[in-house]
């Protein structure tokens, strides 16, 4: 809850809350010229892991809800052209993954409100309606994509501290365990709750086994008096050794085909629309 305040507080400070003001270029996070670490003047818990929760209600939007939207959103209002990396610094080669995603949609965005406007033989709601389903999809693949950065990231700062220090780095063993481990397992499993969407559980159940994993290792720390060092160490073997397959050859092929899958679908709901039903 508290990470989900400040993240609609970082919302209203950019975006405001008229439809007709423009964000303002002032990122939350930024860029520490001492170590590179990504810092936050108000926060420093994670901004994607406090985002997953505003996704989650963007995602359930229904197909009704998103034709009314988008009939009083203005192009230069568009939400998606609006978005940023939340991973890492916008401009950076750490963010280009979200970049690719939301410029993706954003395109997609601007096909729905630009396209077959007025009277023409293909009514815009069709195209729109078209485009939904992958317009869904793409808010859950950059939840899954904030995750799986997340997840990675940990191990990685494991590894920085490990070696040279929570002094050197900016970050100790506990706080990347608290605020990077045991948040994103939380939030896998808020995902495979009942009254997420669709999309947002099957994103939560394809990362579900991390939260086995956190489980086990948080089991072992304390059966060993709290010991972080031997949590992390597990930590990075686990992540960078035992299962790298999965982050980085199965989940790339699930999304892939998790956006063809919504592609298509939107044949469907295409002809629901011309039906009018």
């Amino acid at each position: 809850m508290r990470l989900y305040i400040q993240e609609c507080d970082r919302q209203l400070r950019m975006y405001g809350t008229s439809s007709s003001q423009t964000p303002q270029n002032t990122p939350v996070l930024t860029q520490d010229a001492n170590n590179g670490n990504d810092s936050s003047t108000t926060t420093a818990a994670p901004r994607g892991i406090a985002a997953i929760p505003l996704l989650c209600a963007a995602a359930s939007e229904s197909r009704p809800a998103y034709l009314r939207r988008l009939a009083n959103t203005l192009i230069e209002n568009a939400w998606w052209s609006r978005q940023e990396p939340l991973c890492a610094s916008p401009g950076t080669l750490k963010a280009l993954p979200e970049t690719l995603i939301i410029g993706i949609a954003s395109l997609v965005e601007r096909l729905s409100l630009t396209l077959f406007r007025g009277d023409t033989p293909i009514p815009q709601k069709v195209v729109q309606s078209f485009l939904w389903p992958l317009h869904n999809c793409l808010l859950s693949t950059w939840m899954g994509l904030i995750l799986t950065y997340t997840i990675l990231g940990a191990a990685a700062e494991f590894v920085q501290t490990l070696f040279w220090g929570a002094r050197r780095t900016g970050f100790s063993l506990e706080y990347v365990w608290n605020e990077k481990c045991q948040l994103s397992a939380d939030s896998i499993l808020t995902m495979c709750e009942g009254h997420q969407p669709l999309s947002a559980r099957l994103v939560g159940l394809a990362l579900l086994p991390y939260t086995a994993v956190v489980a086990f290792i948080s089991a072992l720390q304390s059966a060993m008096g709290g010991n972080q060092l031997v949590g992390a160490g597990l930590y990075v073997f686990v992540m960078f050794v035992a299962t790298w397959w999965y982050w980085f050859l199965v989940l790339p092929w699930c999304g892939a085909f998790f956006l063809g899958a919504a592609f298509f679908s939107g044949n469907c709901f295409a002809l629901i629309e011309m039906a009018g039903a």
